[in-house]
């Protein structure tokens, strides 16, 4: 009667434990890479929901949208910029609100974490703010800026401001990217966009 197990069987045994670790392995990694990825698209969606809010209340608090104005010496006009001129408290004048999409790449590092894909591929959207004008300016200095939503897709094609006169309104058009290891991930998709249309409410 044979006792115990031959050589071949031992190492039969050893590559079929083998196969079906790298098997488990290759699995867990899987299930970990889905969830991160989940993971980061829900923080992406939950800020973009965010940013998008905090614009439109902003928005909707404006007597005027400016179809072009000169924001710090630069041009600021749809669809990459906006400008909006929010009645202020103490009567009279006004308060600017623009927002401006900016390459990633040209922002301080004060204002952002550190990733080179992010600076070659996404922008970042700014507010400037300023206070005491005059309701009929539509040129402003030394406006002072500050993060709305970093990671917004870079896609040319992408109006993120859709200004329409009458009625008087605006369209927001949102897509974030990011990169989760060898994947890049769009929020809400590839092929879609968060869409926002807003109403000034002290419009004339």
């Amino acid at each position: 009667m044979r006792k115990g197990f031959t050589l071949l069987e031992i190492l039969v045994a050893l590559a079929v434990l083998g196969i079906f670790t790298a098997l488990l392995l290759a699995f867990t990694q899987g299930t970990l890479a889905s969830n991160r990825t989940a993971r980061l698209q829900a923080q992406l969606l939950e800020e973009l929901k965010d940013a998008a809010g905090y614009v439109a209340d902003n928005l909707q608090g404006a007597q005027t949208l400016l179809a072009s104005a000169t924001l710090n010496g630069n041009t600021c006009a749809p669809p990459g910029c906006l400008a909006a001129l929010v009645p202020e408290a103490s009567g009279g004048s006004c308060a600017l609100r623009a927002y401006k999409l900016e390459a990633r790449s040209a922002i301080p590092d004060d204002y952002k974490a550190k990733d080179p894909w992010a600076d070659a591929n996404t922008r970042m959207l700014r507010e400037y703010r300023l206070s005491g004008l005059s309701c009929a300016a539509t040129a402003y200095s030394n406006a002072q800026p500050y993060v709305v939503l970093d990671l917004v897709d870079n896609d040319p094609t992408l109006p993120f401001f859709q200004l329409s006169p009458s009625p008087l309104s605006v369209t927001l058009n949102i897509r974030l990217k990011a990169k989760d290891g060898s994947r890049v991930i769009y929020v809400p998709s590839s092929t879609q966009t968060y869409t926002l249309r807003v109403y000034p409410r002290n419009a004339p």
